[in-house]
């Protein structure tokens, strides 16, 4: 998938590529996570097109397309003998809708062929366990269109754990195709949970995050779902002590197969160790 213009012209282009390596000059790969790179990537390319949500239209058909399945996976996970864990498996499935991704997007045949062995990593019986200790969750989603199949993961959540204050994240500006508060309130999530803000990067960042962000992660009795390889990336090696983090997600280039001895297409859920 690529975003192109008949508009845009050599010049530009190369404007942008210049801006681009200007930035990489000074920037540290040592004390900054990809996400901040993507960032800054995002910016510049917008800037090239004149657009600050050059996935908007497309973004919005992967959420209308996940929403045109929803009555039939819902019935999958009603049907299933651990609704709970369908219901994150299927949210891990939806991390297919990835267009920055280099591998081509089939979430229906995934969701159809799907056999459970694909979970290479599975701490699902710890995260049940820290969800009847806690007071809250955290849900950091990652894409549009997948948003749909973490709502029928939060369905489910609050079926299980009536008690448990979840909590969803999205981005609070557009990045990519990581889900905004548009795509939550054009899905109806806004009507099932708080969804809040997090930071404008392809992954979060804490420290560039709104307020309430901040307040709600490290709040005591809240453990995180972290969904999407960018999530991860920019929290697997950040000093968290004591905050319980589930990562959820999809391995989908080598140096996640490398980090979890893994292969592409592999589904992990795995605790954050400490």
């Amino acid at each position: 998938f690529t975003i192109t213009s008949t508009e845009i012209s050599r010049e530009e282009i190369l404007s942008a590529q210049k801006k681009l390596m200007e930035f990489l000059i000074d920037f540290d790969i040592h004390t900054n996570v990809s996400p901040i790179l993507g960032k800054v990537a995002y910016s510049i390319v917008s800037e090239v097109l004149g657009e600050k949500d050059p996935y908007r239209t497309l973004k919005k058909e992967y959420n209308q397309l996940a929403l045109s399945y929803y009555e039939e996976i819902e019935k999958l996970i009603k049907d299933s003998e651990d609704s709970l864990f369908q219901a994150l498996l299927i949210s891990a499935i939806g991390n297919t809708i990835d267009f920055a991704s280099q591998h081509e997007i089939d979430l229906i045949s995934d969701i159809k062929s799907f056999t459970g062995e694909e979970l290479v990593i599975n701490d699902y019986s710890s995260f049940k366990k820290s969800l009847s200790n806690a007071k809250s969750l955290l849900i950091i989603g990652d894409n549009a269109g997948e948003i749909v199949f973490d709502k029928l993961l939060i369905i489910t959540l609050k079926k299980s754990y009536p008690n448990l204050n979840i909590i969803y994240s999205v981005r609070e500006s557009p990045i990519i195709n990581d889900a905004t508060m548009e795509d939550a309130k054009f899905i109806g999530l806004t009507d099932l949970v708080q969804v809040i803000e997090s930071s404008a990067t392809p992954g979060v960042d804490i420290d560039s995050s709104p307020e309430i962000f901040k307040k709600i992660f490290f709040q005591k009795g809240t453990i995180v779902l972290s969904k999407g390889q960018g999530n991860f990336e920019s929290l697997y090696d950040t000093e968290l002590p004591g905050k319980e983090i589930y990562y959820l997600m999809k391995v989908k280039c080598n140096l996640m197969e490398r980090i979890f001895g893994a292969k592409i297409g592999d589904l992990i859920f795995k605790k954050k160790i400490i």
